[in-house]
């Protein structure tokens, strides 16, 4: 038996080096692209991670908790700012941000290292937690190997999504650093101490419940979707466990109460942070108020068939429902269902696709292994052997599976490596500027307490405060930051102004599906489907009424509009295809310097 683990355990470790080795294959990519010229970006899993990798480098820098790397503000006596996404979930910030500064590295660095580190522990968090229930090591490092690289096909992301929605396309999803990729083993560690509590007698089982609750108050301070997923599914169980297990009530009670107490100390802190939160904050996240049921989702599928099999099992006789490992794989099954219908009790809606894409499609894969595992062995009396080249077969597919969908958008890894560390570049040179010329002490007071950056390429406007201590005036998420009433507007119509957007220009980029500039217009919610259970579709009546107030804001621009926030740099692509006329209507511009693809222009409002 201890040999059977030993081996076990290499067989974990071989398959945590081998999704780790293909979870590097876009910064592998970058690497080779670049070489040389190389100038310090990490390759992006997901769109969203240039935001977090830009909050952590503020951290870096010295900046409060409370910060907000786009406009520069920060909170200081005199100047509080509210609690934002990134304050109130700052456990995987801090925990990138403290070693980063001791080290002396950016959050770039920090972000290529989780690439390493990631993967691999939550391989083997999920080994742990299928080793624990099955007590079968080989099966379990199969398992946690099947569980991440069909990750991606049990949330409808990937190449299936490729078909299905024709949207932007992503893989082993669970990656997205810093959330949920850092928190990611968390959740399956919890899942494993709470197994540990409710199996082991004695003064074990107290040890195993205070190590759960301290795992899910850290789980409440580091990501939402995967700690109320984690409430969820310890509901599920707690459910199965009394039903099946009516007389044993007093015996296990403390055990979930122990739980259940110590997350309760943690939401307290958590609900006054959420209670200080930016009034935007709720309508930068979508929260939808509605009661409509959602019960056709990928992982809740899932879940229906793990649960159809334990029926057809009991039925049968090949498996005992009322067994603990059962009851779990039941609560994994049961769990989904939860977190995508809670909304028909409590009237709101915060993005579901999130648990899709990130947790809830990972625990109804766990529940199918570990269901697939009870079913073969049959009741305790036959104990059919396990057949594991079955097993190595299915692993064998599904890492080839996620190697097609990592392997698939090569083409697009590389255009946007390329075009990432290229706006590293120019972030480079600025952070030089900024640091030689002291241009952040001169800024430091007011609305705008750092140098504001226009950039006409939206994406590199995003990228900047990753590389650059500075301020960006406008970027696509300016919806979700904390902005005076009216500002985000304001600057968006300014944005447009400066770089040259006419009218017939804005309709017509206001009729494309999935456009960055209609996101802004109208709100993301009316532009990516996912991020509402109600979508409503954009008429050309509101495209007119849009256009119509643009042509009203350029007309009345004056200089008064033009002094509120006041530019200090101006990147343009290189090859001079952007019209500047009106920007130099209104500032001065220097002869301009050649950064990359880019040139970098210093501007000064004219007097």
């Amino acid at each position: 038996m201890h040999a059977s683990k030993t081996k076990g355990w290499k067989f974990a470790i071989w398959g945590a080096l081998a999704v780790t080795l293909l979870s590097l294959y876009p910064q592998l990519l970058m690497w080779g692209v670049r070489g040389r010229q190389w100038n310090g970006a990490y390759a992006e899993f997901h769109g969203d991670e240039s935001v977090y990798s830009a909050y952590v480098q503020a951290l870096i820098d010295g900046r409060p908790r409370r910060n907000d790397p786009y406009t520069g503000r920060d909170d200081r006596p005199g100047q509080p700012q509210p609690e934002s996404l990134f304050s109130i979930q700052f456990v995987p910030a801090y925990l990138i941000a403290m070693p980063a500064r001791l080290l002396g590295i950016s959050s770039s660095t920090a972000f290529i290292a989780l690439a390493f580190l990631v993967p691999f522990f939550s391989c083997l968090a999920i080994f742990c937690l299928i080793a624990n229930l099955t007590q079968d090591h080989r099966l379990a490092a199969a398992g946690s190997i099947m569980v991440l690289c069909f990750g991606g096909l049990a949330a409808g992301v990937g190449i299936v999504q490729v078909f299905s929605s024709g949207l932007s396309y992503s893989f082993l999803p669970f990656l997205r650093r810093f959330d949920p990729a850092l928190p990611f083993p968390l959740f399956f560690l919890f899942c494993t101490f709470v197994w540990k509590s409710l199996s082991t007698d004695g003064r074990a089982d107290f040890g195993w419940a205070v190590a759960a609750g301290l795992t899910l108050s850290i789980l409440i301070f580091s990501y939402f979707f995967l700690w109320t997923s984690a409430l969820a599914w310890l509901v599920c169980l707690a459910f199965l466990w009394f039903v099946a297990r009516p007389g044993q009530w007093r015996r296990y009670a403390g055990r979930f109460g122990t739980i259940g107490l110590l997350t309760v100390a943690a939401l307290v802190p958590y609900a006054i942070l959420l209670a200080r939160r930016s009034p935007t904050m709720d309508k930068g996240q979508k929260l939808t108020i509605s009661h409509a049921p959602d019960l056709f989702r990928i992982p809740e599928l899932l879940g229906f068939a793990v649960i159809a099999v334990i029926i057809w099992g009991v039925v049968r006789g090949r498996i005992n429902w009322r067994a603990p490992v059962s009851l779990f794989a039941g609560s994994f099954a049961l769990m989904p269902f939860v977190v995508f219908n809670q909304q028909v009790i409590s009237g709101y809606s915060l993005q579901p696709f999130h648990y899709e894409a990130f947790i809830a499609n990972y625990l109804a894969l766990v529940g199918a292994v570990v269901v697939g595992v009870i079913l073969w062995r049959g009741p305790e009396s036959e104990q059919r052997p396990i057949r594991y080249r079955v097993a190595a077969r299915v692993v064998f597919v599904a890492f080839w599976w996620a190697a097609i969908e990592v392997l698939a958008p090569t083409n697009v890894i590389i255009k946007d490596s390329q075009f990432t560390d290229r706006a590293a570049g120019v972030g480079r040179r600025l952070r030089q500027l900024s640091n030689t010329d002291g241009l952040i002490a001169t800024t430091s007071q007011g609305t705008n307490p750092r140098p504001l950056v226009l950039a006409r390429d939206t994406k590199l406007s995003l990228i900047l405060p990753t590389f650059a201590p500075l301020a960006v005036f406008w970027a696509p998420n300016f919806d979700f930051l904390n902005l005076e009433p009216g500002e985000s507007s304001e600057r968006f119509y300014e944005y447009l102004y400066y770089t040259g957007t006419d009218s017939n220009q804005l309709m017509k980029e206001l009729g494309q599906p999935m456009s960055v500039l209609t996101a802004a217009a109208f709100g993301h919610e009316r532009v990516i489907p996912d991020l509402s259970v109600q979508p409503q579709p954009i008429t050309s009546e509101e495209i007119a009424r849009k256009v119509a107030d643009y042509q009203a804001y350029v007309a009345s621009f004056t200089r008064e509009r033009a002094s509120r926030h006041i530019l200090s740099f101006v990147i343009a692509p290189g090859d001079g295809g952007l019209d500047l006329s009106n920007l130099d209507r209104w500032y001065q511009r220097d002869q301009g310097e050649q950064v990359g693809n880019y040139i970098l222009y210093r501007v000064q409002l004219r007097p």
